[in-house]
């Protein structure tokens, strides 16, 4: 990626309330005694991104602090409106000229480096007809997902749109990558999840 001096943006989303693990900071579960939103950012580190974005909604007071060391905070006050609000907000918060924007959830403890570094270096291999790549894994859509610039100002012309109906609506400029990584698909809502990840609070 870094041959082609690619501008990288990276948006890491996490202002849920963990409600099915009855109302936690999934962004403050540790893996190997490290919190998973410093995880991600330790893993996202060697991507050299030119503008990193943490957003935060539930328990931000909580987080803000670990999550200022590597990212931008913006704070989502409507969190409550679920997890569009927190994309929206993400997307309308970007101020960098980056080429790819790499967008992710906080609550996936298994992406590591090599998992992010397979989805840039898939999407450089991409005709310029493709404006967004989403990894899957046995037919089921995983993250994190990477856009092109062109159709991040896409989704901000529409009002109200997020990036999930954008990729519905133009499945020709998207490229499906089938993986046999599950970490794309593992996130963290229930206690088995906690357990099959080993994940302590």
């Amino acid at each position: 990626m870094n041959a082609k001096q690619t501008k990288l943006a990276i948006l890491l989303l996490a202002a849920g309330q963990g409600s099915r693990l009855g109302n936690i900071a999934k962004a403050l579960l540790k893996k190997d005694g490290i919190p998973l939103i410093q995880r991600f950012w330790q893993e996202a580190s060697s991507l050299n991104a030119i503008e990193s974005i943490s957003v935060l909604g539930f328990y931000a007071d909580g987080i803000e602090p670990l999550a200022k060391q590597y990212s931008r905070v913006v704070i989502n006050q409507q969190a409550e409106e679920g997890h569009g609000s927190s994309v929206r907000l993400g997307l309308e918060s970007l101020d960098t000229h980056f080429d790819l924007l790499l967008i992710a959830l906080v609550d996936q403890p298994s992406i590591t480096q090599t998992s992010l570094e397979l989805l840039l270096n898939t999407f450089e291999t991409q005709g310029d007809e493709i404006d967004a790549l989403v990894p899957c894994y046995q037919g089921q859509r995983g993250n994190p997902i990477v856009m092109r610039r062109r159709a991040v100002l896409e989704i901000l012309d529409t009002p109200t749109q997020v990036c999930r109906e954008w990729l519905d609506l133009h499945p020709s400029r998207v490229h499906f990558l089938e993986t046999n990584r599950a970490e794309f698909i593992a996130d963290v809502d229930t206690l088995e999840d906690l357990q099959r990840e080993h994940l302590e609070y």
